[in-house]
């Protein structure tokens, strides 16, 4: 049903300035933060390249099979030499947030993610399982995956096991069905709540976490910001944003069904939700670097564009945050 809503990774370079985006939210505490980090970034449209004593804090935004341009932004930063000191992400970006926060080099994720196929992480329901569900009127059947084997294989890969052991500070953000709210964790095993994050509605069967029902962190909004922003207070803020598909096309062109309208719908949403989480921001706003690369579509069905899309984001990262010549 949904299928329409989650197709958004076609993007769109823009003017960093120009956006009015924000994004994340609530919950739990977590130990002591990294000093000192040495920061070198672009600052705004001038592009100032930031002082080296700023605390540089890193957002990586959903977008469905985005974790490959992600990827290719991470490399970009590393090859910049920017350093970090908190990096949050959601649904797709909490995969890539996830691994180099555990210490999983860029180019490592990059090389490990195109290497990626369908049958990795495919470990569906079957149509047994629908049919069981639509007996139960639905009960009981959340996604077409059942989402075990990408935890399990993302937790092979992570460096470390849990939040505090991660040389940089990680968020990740899910939505709590249960409790509803949007949730934000800094505390604890990780690929569970990866997995939480990224549990797409009809896509990936929810996760259940302490007795609580998550699906994707990008439902409401696609970037996670207050709660890094509120616990890290950096100077500065880089955020990699995957823009929604309907961002690429003329609206006025396309021929609505009721799918494509709840798509739409969702999408004013979750927009409206980030003007006033922006706003709401502070000062901290002000100093926010967006990063908006065009980059090839990518679906379960065409991972093989992956390498494409993760060349296309890292060329696009060193142009917007490369110093001035």
């Amino acid at each position: 049903m949904m299928k329409a809503v989650i197709a958004c990774s076609i993007l769109r370079g823009r003017d960093p300035e120009s956006v009015p985006h924000p994004k994340g939210e609530s919950m739990t505490e977590r130990g002591e933060r990294e000093e000192g980090a040495q920061e070198k970034v672009s600052g705004d449209s001038s592009r100032d390249v930031a002082r080296s004593s700023e605390r540089v804090a890193i957002v990586l935004s959903a977008g469905y099979f985005g974790f490959f341009a992600h990827a290719g932004f991470m490399l970009a930063v590393e090859e910049l030499g920017i350093d970090y000191c908190a990096i949050a992400g959601s649904s797709a970006g909490s995969i890539v947030a996830a691994m180099h926060a555990s210490g999983v080099p860029a180019a490592e994720i990059v090389e490990l993610l195109v290497s990626v196929r369908r049958k990795d992480l495919w470990d569906s329901t079957g149509i047994g399982g629908i049919l069981q569900a639509l007996a139960k009127r639905g009960r009981g059947w959340t996604g077409l995956l059942r989402g075990e084997r990408f935890e399990e294989r993302l937790n092979h890969r992570l460096r470390v096991n849990t939040f505090e052991q991660c040389r940089r500070s990680l968020y990740i953000t899910a939505l709590n069905l249960t409790g509803g709210i949007e949730e934000t964790f800094y505390s604890g095993t990780i690929a569970d709540k990866v997995r939480a994050s990224c549990s797409y509605p009809f896509l990936m069967s929810s996760k259940a976490i302490d007795g609580n029902e998550y699906w994707d962190g990008g439902f409401l909004t696609k970037i996670p910001l207050e709660t890094m922003t509120e616990r890290e207070k950096p100077d500065r803020l880089i955020i990699h944003y995957l823009p929604m598909r309907e961002e690429e096309s003329d609206l006025r062109e396309r021929r609505w069904s009721a799918v494509a309208l709840l798509e739409r719908a969702l999408n004013i949403s979750r927009k409206e939700i980030e003007r006033h989480r922006l706003a709401a921001l502070g000062e901290i706003r002000n100093r926010i670097t967006w990063v908006e690369p065009t980059v090839p579509r990518v679906t379960p069905r065409t991972l093989s564009a992956g390498k494409d899309a993760a060349d296309a984001a890292y060329l696009h990262a060193k142009a917007i945050l490369s110093p001035p010549a």
